[in-house]
C-alpha cells in the first residue's frame, strides 16, 4: 500500500476526501494519517515517510506553500497535492512552481485522483526499473573487467541529472544505485576486503552543501577507484587455471607465493604457469605478485598498528630496505610517507 496523510484544518473538506471511494485495496493508497495544521503535517513528514501527502491550500499555522517549499529542500515527500473548496490561480500557480504534484479543487473528480495514483505508481516503478537496470549493467562491467565502464558511468549520471526528478532526487537515485553497485562487488568478491575496505566507501557525503554536483562527483570518483582497484587485483582472463591462481593468490596475500610453491599447491607445472599468466593477462607474473603484495601492504599500514618491519616480514620480505623499495615504487610514497595517523578520516 502506498501511504497517504491528509492535512487540512478545514474539516468538512478532509472528510470529503476520506468519504472518497478510492481509498485501500481499490487504488492501492491508504489514509494512514490527518492532521489538522501545518505545524503537524510537517512535523509527521519528519518522523516518516508518505508516498503522498493531500493538504488545504489554505492551511494554518505553517502554510502549504511554506511545506512545499522546505519539503521539497529536505527530500522529504516527493508527492504532495494541494486542495481546496475555491478556484485561486495564484496559488496553484505558486504551488507548480514550488513542485506541487497536483491541485484539486471542488466538486472533486475521482477520475483526477485515480489519474494521480497512477502518475505516482507509474513514476515510483520507472526509478526502481532504471535504478536496476543500471545497477546490473555496471555489475556486468566489473565483472567483465571492461575500461568502458567510466564512460557507462558518466552516462548513466547524465540521465540521471538531466531526467525530470533533477536535484535531491537525482541524489536519491544515485544514492540507491551507487550502494547496490557497492555492496554487490564487495560481495561476489569476498577478497576484496584485504586490500580496500567496504566501510570506506560509505564515509558520510554532505549531499549538496554548496554545490549541486558535489554529490554526483562523490559518487563517480568512488566508483571509478572501485573499479580501478577491482580490475588490477583481478586482471580479466577467461583461462580458468589462471583465474584459479588469481584467486589463490588474492585470498592468500601474506601466504609463501612464491612461483613455485603456487605451482605445487595448484598442481600446475611451475614453467608453464609463468608463461602462460603472462599470455592470459599482460603482466608478469612476478609483477602481479608484488602489486598484490604492496596493495596488502597499503592496507595493513592504514588499518592497523603495526610497526613496517612487522608488515613486512609477514608479507615474506626478509630486506625492509627492499620491501621499502618495491612499495615506493608502487605508491610513489615510503611505507611512513603512506601510513597516516589513525584519527585522520581517509577519503578517496
Amino acid at each position: 500500500m502506498y501511504k497517504v496523510m491528509l492535512a487540512f484544518d478545514n474539516y468538512e473538506l478532509m472528510k470529503e476526501i476520506e468519504n472518497l471511494h478510492i481509498w485501500g485495496d481499490i487504488s492501492e493508497f491508504e489514509i494512514v494519517k490527518a492532521v489538522r495544521d501545518g505545524n503537524s503535517a510537517y512535523s509527521e513528514m519528519k518522523k516518516q515517510k508518505f508516498d503522498l501527502i493531500i493538504m488545504d491550500i489554505y492551511i494554518t499555522g505553517m502554510d502549504s506553500l511554506q511545506i512545499l517549499r522546505t519539503a521539497r529542500s529536505g527530500d522529504l515527500c516527493d508527492h504532495i497535492a494541494l486542495c481546496s473548496e475555491f478556484s485561486n490561480f495564484d496559488y496553484a500557480r505558486h504551488g507548480i512552481i514550488l513542485g506541487a504534484f497536483d491541485y484539486f479543487v471542488k466538486p472533486f473528480d475521482v477520475n483526477q485522483f485515480y489519474s494521480m495514483f497512477s502518475r505516482i505508481k507509474n513514476e515510483v516503478y520507472a526509478n526502481s526499473a532504471s535504478e536496476v537496470l543500471y545497477s546490473e549493467e555496471l555489475l556486468l562491467y566489473f565483472d567483465r573487467g571492461d575500461s568502458g565502464i567510466y564512460e557507462y558511468i558518466d552516462e548513466v549520471m547524465s540521465k540521471i541529472y538531466s531526467s525530470d526528478r533533477g536535484g535531491l532526487g537525482a541524489d536519491k537515485t544515485m544514492q540507491h544505485i551507487y550502494k547496490t553497485v557497492v555492496d554487490e562487488v564487495f560481495v561476489r568478491n569476498e577478497w576484496l576486503d584485504l586490500y580496500i575496505t567496504q566501510e570506506d566507501f560509505y564515509t558520510p557525503a554532505v549531499i549538496r552543501e554548496g554545490d549541486n554536483n558535489s554529490y554526483r562527483i562523490h559518487c563517480r570518483d568512488k566508483l571509478y577507484y572501485l573499479f580501478e582497484e577491482y580490475s588490477a587485483l583481478f586482471p580479466n582472463t577467461h583461462n580458468d587455471t589462471i583465474r584459479e591462481v588469481i584467486l589463490y593468490i588474492l585470498f592468500n596475500p601474506e601466504s609463501d607465493l612464491k612461483q613455485k610453491t603456487i605451482a605445487n599447491n595448484l598442481y600446475i607445472n611451475s614453467s608453464y604457469l609463468s608463461t602462460v599468466f603472462s599470455a592470459h593477462t599482460d603482466i608478469r607474473f612476478v609483477d602481479y605478485l608484488t602489486m598484490v603484495k604492496m596493495k596488502r601492504a597499503g592496507w595493513l599500514l592504514r588499518k592497523t598498528e603495526m610497526k613496517i618491519a612487522e608488515i613486512a616480514l609477514r608479507l615474506y620480505y626478509k630486506d625492509i630496505g627492499y620491501f621499502s623499495r618495491l612499495f615506493k615504487k608502487q605508491y610513489n610514497l615510503t611505507p611512513s610517507e603512506y601510513r597516516v595517523p589513525e584519527s585522520y578520516t581517509f577519503e578517496i
